[in-house]
């Protein structure tokens, strides 16, 4: 099941303070991943026994799943509309936990796009001047208003579809350089679940134990090379948070190790850290240290996880899975940084590498030196890229996702379809039309249909 819940400027429906300590919706109502049957994992492992490339376990695994297999049973999905304050998507996507969502065009009816944290970096960065200045931009323009500003940077939405391979998701994933990919049913158009990296390499771990274990997962760190290793973008507790944000930027990185004046590892920024300026309504200061950022962290803090070279690939990605982290610094002896392992560089190098499709020089396995299309921003859909597959960004990390969330927002509830439109509308219209049907009074109010099972 799908549980959809409809924000709206209406009077009878509103999005509710930041403040307000009911839970949207509790986490023991979301259903990670089905129960996995043993006698599956029997078969699988038997079938993969016989393989004679080793090369090819954790690929033919992929392939053998379907996009689908990895969609909760019970979810939640926030899709923002064109028509939102940007203001009220930051705090929106604060207020829900997590880090990205669909963008819902109501004229043309269809999701356009994605909203992400880089795109808070980017307003913010192109916006901000000194405290005494108050960016007016942020507080009374529409998302769709972003869009036109940063119409050059935005690139068609990326989207795949349920019955496509897990191998596929992941090729999409890494060769566009995305963290958030949307799974559309081809035939309603409607965003059902979005994967990431994170939730992909999860599900991997509920077979690992059952499968044939590559003798590369006992290798270490230093003799795989997975990961990167030069020109390692840093901070330190000084730094300027707008500093920080042109980094993000800049460099296409993110997260910054923030180091001390020796080099030793005492902290991290994260892009997600940044969504806090929006929770604080800090965003008006951005001079501030990120010691002094870092003060006034969240709930969704995942800590500063670190690996060294002599720990053997089985031990970092099961790390890097328990800590439920996006990456791992990578430290010598005296704590001092020299690279970052991924959870991109981790896939790169299990399911794309064996298939030549990796892009990186002979000997490494880092997704930043692949080859890969440029561009990040407010993702556009065009017109004819509806479908799975589609060579393109990397636009923010991934994260508060083990739930997927669905909260449509919206400047007034759209008009009530016929029954035959209902079928075919998106989630939003489903959800606004549940809700003005069933509301009177300003505040929450939770519908759930079909969708999700």
């Amino acid at each position: 099941m799908l549980g959809l819940h409809y924000y709206s400027n209406a009077v009878c429906v509103r999005l509710p303070t930041i403040e307000e300590e009911d839970e949207v919706y509790r986490i023991d109502q979301i259903k990670e991943f089905e129960h996995v049957d043993p006698a599956e994992k029997e078969a699988l492992a038997e079938l993969l026994l016989g393989e004679e490339d080793e090369s090819q376990i954790f690929v033919k695994f992929f392939k053998f799943h379907k996009c689908y297999d990895l969609i909760p049973t019970s979810a939640k999905l926030v899709v923002f509309d064109t028509q939102l304050l940007v203001k009220k998507a930051f705090f929106a996507l604060v207020y829900n936990g997590v880090r990205a969502a669909p963008l819902w065009d109501s004229q043309q009816q269809q999701f356009v796009g994605m909203l992400t944290i880089t795109d808070f970096i980017k307003i913010l960065q192109m916006y901000y001047t000194s405290p005494a200045v108050t960016m007016d931009e942020l507080e009374e323009h529409k998302l769709d208003t972003w869009r036109n500003v940063l119409k050059n940077e935005v690139v068609p939405l990326v989207s795949i579809g349920p019955d496509a391979s897990l191998y596929d998701a992941i090729r999409t994933l890494i060769h566009n350089r995305i963290h958030r990919l949307p799974v559309i049913d081809p035939e309603t158009g409607n965003v059902l679940y979005i994967l990431t990296h994170k939730r992909i390499l999860r599900f991997l771990f509920l077979y690992i134990n059952d499968l044939p274990k590559p003798s590369y997962m006992n290798k270490t760190l230093n003799e795989l090379r997975i990961g990167t290793y030069e020109n390692i973008e840093t901070a330190t507790e000084s730094t300027s948070i707008i500093l920080a944000l042109k980094k993000f930027v800049e460099r296409r990185v993110s997260a910054l190790p923030i180091v001390d004046p020796e080099g030793h590892l005492v902290d991290i920024y994260a892009k997600f850290d940044v969504i806090n300026l929006a929770a604080e309504k800090t965003y008006n200061n951005l001079d501030v240290s990120l010691k002094k950022a870092n003060e006034h962290r969240n709930e969704w803090f995942e800590g500063v996880h670190k690996c060294k070279l002599d720990e053997t690939l089985q031990t970092i990605m099961e790390r890097i899975v328990r800590a439920e982290v996006h990456r791992l610094v990578v430290v010598d002896d005296a704590d001092k940084v020299i690279g970052i392992i991924s959870l991109s560089d981790l896939l790169l190098y299990l399911v794309l590498r064996p298939c030549g499709e990796d892009g990186s020089p002979e000997g490494t396995s880092s997704v930043r030196l692949q080859q890969a299309h440029e561009g990040t921003g407010l993702h556009h859909q065009s017109s004819d890229t509806t479908t799975s597959t589609i060579p393109e960004e990397d636009a923010s990390e991934g994260e508060g996702e083990s739930s997927a969330t669905v909260a449509s927002v919206s400047a007034s509830p759209p008009p009530s379809p016929s029954r035959s439109d209902s079928l075919d509308a998106p989630p939003a219209q489903l959800a606004s039309d549940a809700a003005a049907a069933t509301t009177t009074t300003a505040g929450w109010r939770e519908v759930t249909v079909s969708g999700g099972e």
